[in-house]
């Protein structure tokens, strides 16, 4: 939709329906860039201010020519490492069991 000159309606749907496994405002900000709005594009990846936001941000920069402000904004090794380590145990966590130690919550 960005591609036939439509951000605005694909951004419109992307808030409606976000997808689970995705931040919507990384979407977004993908569609803004993908439509040249760069200076949105870039706003909306700083407000978010996540790891991967950071590193979308960093592309966009460079892509600009402001690898100076690229290299600040791009999320240090520990840093990911530490995220990545988060990700790990978030998924990690136990269930409630049943009795006969199968789970409560899909997938059974």
């Amino acid at each position: 939709m960005t591609d036939l000159g439509r951000a605005e309606e694909a951004i419109a749907v992307v808030e409606a329906h976000p997808d689970p496994w995705t931040d919507p405002g990384i979407v977004r900000a993908g569609l803004l860039r993908t439509a040249g709005h760069l200076a949105a594009a870039a706003a909306e990846l700083r407000d978010l201010g996540t790891i991967e936001a950071r590193q979308e941000l960093f592309e966009l920069l460079v892509q600009q020519g402001q690898a100076a402000e690229a290299i600040a904004a791009h999320p240090t090794a520990a840093e990911q490492r530490a995220a990545k380590q988060r990700a790990a145990e978030a998924k990690t966590e136990s269930v409630p069991l049943r009795e006969d130690g199968y789970s409560l919550e899909p997938p059974f």
